[in-house]
């Protein structure tokens, strides 16, 4: 159905239609509007170009002030009690300050030290005293902010309070930077051709204009103040006013009067009329017969579209303009959404497919077929792959948990360091970053070289970005992509030989010495150091504890060892202490709130990542598990030989006895029967004894020898010995008595 064929013709008759007077009417209307619309869009425009042209000056010497006080000089010097004989340093402060002068509309500048009452200026170095108005530099102190700027009937104004770092309603100096108000006039807009241009201060009071055109505060401000947005427009009676609210609270305001715009459109009028008439003759003539010529090529482009759209109903309902639109909007989006989706999943499908590789998940063929979608390398150039980890994060301002984060700003550096012809992808692999490097050179010497220098660069970048040192392997040349498995491993293998040579590096695999397998022997030449630790942790004694693990790791790195028999003893020594923890009803997870201990540390990829780890997360919550166990067994060990004492005096009863019974070691409840009891086993077992003979001595007839042999005495001799030594008299002496 011609749809849009009849809509012409009906258009035409229309226009034939309507009066000649109602089209000049419209027409006016018409221009008006948008000779006021192109007045309103251009004073905004020439409002934004005058904001933005003083917030540059603005700008520029908030910039220039931070740069002067960041100086060297400013921050050695500002805070000292300087006098006139320090004339060096006033007078290279003061030339920072006259450097200041060379910025646009800077007109006068003071640094003030308030704690020692001095200030320099145009004036040169005086006492803050001679300042025009100090209980304005009071009002300063208090503003809350450090660095603001002050319009009014003063002047226009820069405050900064020192020192900028933290808010202070106390600050030890201040800069001030005066603007002078004639230069920044200047920047505004001389023609007032589109209206008159004020700049009002944070109490909508005007501090400058173009041409020093007067502000109508009665007619203006009140609907100013009105307004909620930040830039605007609205109209009064007679004028209208676009505005703008600057960041500091300025409000850049546009006058322009409404009959002056409208002016202009009313020659417009009978303009408007000749042409009216002139279309309506032309019109009525060609309506009918244009328009069916017109029509012909739109009818064959709807044909085409409406037979490749696919939908029938839909052009009833609109006409073909209308629906052709509808079919290529529909197909610029689709379009443009496959575009962005492809774009977006691009870098993810390059790292998956460079995971894959590294894990070893990807034929030669199927990498292949790929190299031309992602941008890898051409087949047969020559590759190799770099691995990069974070020796520790000990003495930086970094924690633990802020690992992954660096690890991703690193990434980030090493995509932006080197360039696309060199790096093929990088990935995050197990707290690693690792890289796919090509080169161009043949030799494969050079080829390492050039991955020496990439390193090198990252290395250097790294330190430079985020103050730390890392280390990073370098693998063997390849040329097949399936040899990249292995050179990823042989990259991580380099890293794992910091153990001997040290952190912060960067290691060749082809620079590797081989190592003899003495991991079998390690663990049992060293089972004496770790029998000490153990002890020590179980007794909860802190300093023994790591002195005795000091001594255990000084102990392993005297050995020429790989990284992995490293981590395979310090794994055995974790499995020993949970073995003991368990032993007391404990579980090593909970005392260091992890899942997984052996996950934890499974993490750590250097000798002193494990070692803080052991000194800070492990033996402390170890060592309090064990010290509370200890406190409650002293007590109850102590009580029992007491116990073993009392019924066993009579018998051949010692310290080496009552051990094996409590099975303990003797040197252990030696220990902890003196903690608890204050004398020593056989002290109080010789006490002991000497109470029951007094006893005995008093109550029955039993002679001395019956005594001494039924308290297990070889002889008589040596029980007298023993009695007259603890009471100062002799059994027989003491029953007399």
């Amino acid at each position: 159905m011609p749809t849009y064929l009849y809509r012409m013709i009906l258009f035409a008759m229309v226009l034939v239609a309507i009066p000649v007077t109602t089209i000049g009417m419209i027409s006016y209307q018409i221009s008006s509007k948008d000779i006021e619309k192109k007045v309103k869009e251009s004073n905004a425009q020439i409002l934004l170009q005058n904001q933005m042209r003083i917030e540059q000056v603005l700008k520029n010497v908030e910039m220039g002030a931070v740069q002067y006080l960041n100086s060297p000089l400013v921050t050695d010097n500002l805070y000292n009690d300087l006098i006139q004989d320090d004339f060096q340093t006033i007078t290279s402060l003061a030339k920072g300050l006259y450097n200041l002068h060379s910025l646009s509309a800077v007109a006068d500048t003071h640094l003030i030290n308030l704690d020692h009452n001095w200030m320099i200026g145009n004036l040169g170095f005086t006492s803050t005293q001679e300042y025009s108005d100090i209980e304005q530099l009071k009002d300063y102190a208090k503003n809350p902010k450090n660095l603001f700027w002050l319009a009014d009937e003063n002047g226009i104004r820069m405050v900064v309070k020192l020192p900028i770092i933290a808010p202070s309603t106390s600050p030890k100096a201040l800069l001030i930077i005066e603007m002078s108000k004639t230069e920044l006039e200047k920047g505004l807009a001389q023609t007032k051709q589109l209206g008159d241009i004020y700049v009002l201060n944070q109490a909508h009071i005007p501090f400058l204009s173009n041409g020093g055109a007067s502000f109508n505060t009665e007619a203006l401000l009140a609907p100013l103040k009105a307004e909620k947005e930040v830039n605007g427009y609205f109209e009064g009676k007679a004028t209208a006013v676009n505005y703008r609210v600057s960041s500091n609270n300025w409000t850049y305001v546009s006058v322009v009067s409404i009959d002056q715009v409208t002016m202009e459109s009313k020659k417009i009028a009978l303009v408007t009329i000749n042409v009216c008439l002139i279309v309506f003759i032309v019109i009525s003539a060609a309506a009918f017969y244009g328009s069916r010529r017109m029509y012909s090529p739109i009818r064959r482009l709807f044909q085409t579209i409406e037979q490749f759209g696919g939908e029938t109903a839909e052009p009833r309902r609109k006409d073909e303009f209308a629906y052709i639109e509808d079919r290529f909007n529909a197909l610029f989006r689709t379009r443009k959404q496959f575009q962005q989706q492809l774009q977006g999943q691009m870098g993810q499908m390059k790292e998956f497919i460079l995971l894959k590789l590294f894990m070893g998940q990807v034929t030669e063929s199927e990498f292949a077929f790929k190299v031309d979608a992602y941008g890898f390398a051409e087949k047969g150039r020559p590759l190799g792959v770099i691995a990069l980890q974070i020796d520790s994060l000990q003495d930086t301002r970094y924690m633990e948990s802020d690992k992954e984060l660096l690890l991703f700003a690193i990434q980030n550096i090493v995509s932006e360091l080197l360039p696309a012809d060199r790096l093929l992808g990088s990935l995050l692999l197990d707290q690693s970053q690792v890289s796919l490097l090509t080169g161009d050179a043949g030799d494969p010497q050079e080829l390492q070289r050039s991955f020496h220098q990439a390193a090198e660069e990252i290395k250097a970048k790294v330190h430079e970005l985020l103050q730390l040192k890392v280390s990073i392997g370098i693998s063997r040349v390849f040329t097949r992509y399936t040899d990249a498995t292995n050179a990823h491993a042989e990259a991580l293998e380099a890293l794992k030989r910091r153990i001997r040579l040290g952190s912060d590096i960067i290691i060749h695999y082809d620079d590797i010495e081989s190592v003899p397998e003495n991991s079998n022997h390690l663990a049992a030449s060293l089972n004496y150091l770790e029998d000490y630790f153990i002890n020590a942790l179980k007794t909860g004694d802190a300093t023994a504890t790591f002195e005795h693990f000091d001594q255990y790791i000084a102990s392993i790195m005297d050995r020429d060892i790989r990284f992995n028999d490293f981590q395979f003893v310090m794994v055995e020594l974790i499995t020993e202490i949970h073995g003991h923890v368990q032993q007391q009803g404990g579980t090593l997870e909970s005392l260091i709130e992890t899942k997984s201990v052996l996950q934890t540390f499974m993490k750590l990829n250097t000798v002193q990542e494990i070692t803080l780890w052991f000194k800070t997360d492990l033996l402390p919550p170890a060592l309090a598990f064990f010290k509370g166990r200890a406190d409650s067994q002293y007590i109850n060990l102590a009580h029992q030989m007491v116990e073993m004492i009392h019924n066993g005096y009579e018998q051949d009863i010692s310290l080496e006895s009552c051990a094996a019974q409590l099975k303990y070691h003797p040197v252990y409840v030696s220990r902890v029967f003196k903690k608890e009891i204050g004398v020593t086993f056989i002290d109080y077992l010789t006490n002991y004894r000497v109470n029951m003979a007094k006893k005995w001595l008093k109550e029955t007839d039993m002679k001395i020898s019956e005594i001494a042999e039924r308290l297990n005495y070889t002889n008589s001799t040596g029980f007298i010995r023993t009695f007259r030594k603890l009471t100062g008299m002799t059994p027989g002496q003491f029953r007399d008595s």
